[in-house]
């Protein structure tokens, strides 16, 4: 078994008071993110009632404005410690778009493909038990949504089978922490340490995954 690609690293702050859309412009935000590349400053956004969005293509980056919540994506296969998503908060903290205060919880997700490797095998029992797959009849395809609290962290972890020869799984992770943000370097530690405490529960069902 083998990450086949990271997907998605992401980093979401929580407000409980909705945000002013109208203080956030489009033109404001990419003042914010410009650099001096044209082809990486290329971005789309989006507006519609309860939500802004600013899409960078080149960067595979987007920032997203919902009503309570604002979440920073990045989709360019880079590693939670290579990631630059955290650097695109500080801006928007530092711009005071919204303040650390504000914010009492804040969680990162991951998504990652994985995929069996030559010689390995899937065995559907694994993840649904005998006596679910005794009933259900030819299980073309499983899913698994697990809630869990650790050490007062509120963990969601879901896998998918993308294809029924069971290859290739969609496995996700979210850790909610219910506290202030702390400095920058400590959200990009901690960024980094949740993605590792997902790497301990996927070794959970595949111990030869390369995490």
């Amino acid at each position: 078994m083998k990450i086949e690609n990271i997907k998605k690293v992401n980093v979401t702050i929580f407000l409980p008071t909705p945000l002013n859309h109208l203080l956030i412009s489009e033109k404001d935000l990419i003042g914010l993110f410009k650099t001096e590349d044209p082809q990486m400053d290329q971005h789309t956004f989006i507006e519609a009632p309860g939500i802004k969005a600013l899409i960078f293509p080149k960067r595979k980056k987007d920032i997203v404005f919902e009503t309570n919540r604002i979440l920073l994506n990045d989709t360019s296969g880079d590693r939670p410690e290579s990631s630059t998503i955290i650097d695109y908060l500080q801006k928007i903290l530092e711009k005071e778009v919204v303040t650390k205060k504000q914010v009492a919880i804040y969680g990162f997700n991951y998504d990652l493909v994985v995929l069996l490797e030559e010689g390995e095998s899937f065995d559907v029992t694994d993840f649904i038990g005998a006596k679910i797959s005794s009933v259900s009849g030819d299980i073309k395809n499983i899913g698994v949504n697990i809630k869990f609290l650790k050490d007062d962290i509120k963990y969601i972890f879901k896998l998918d089978q993308l294809n029924e020869n069971g290859q290739r799984f969609l496995v996700h992770f979210n850790a909610e922490l219910r506290k202030e943000l702390p400095a920058f370097k400590e959200i990009k530690s901690e960024m980094t340490n949740q993605f590792k405490e997902f790497g301990k529960n996927i070794k959970k069902i595949w111990p030869q995954i390369n995490f």
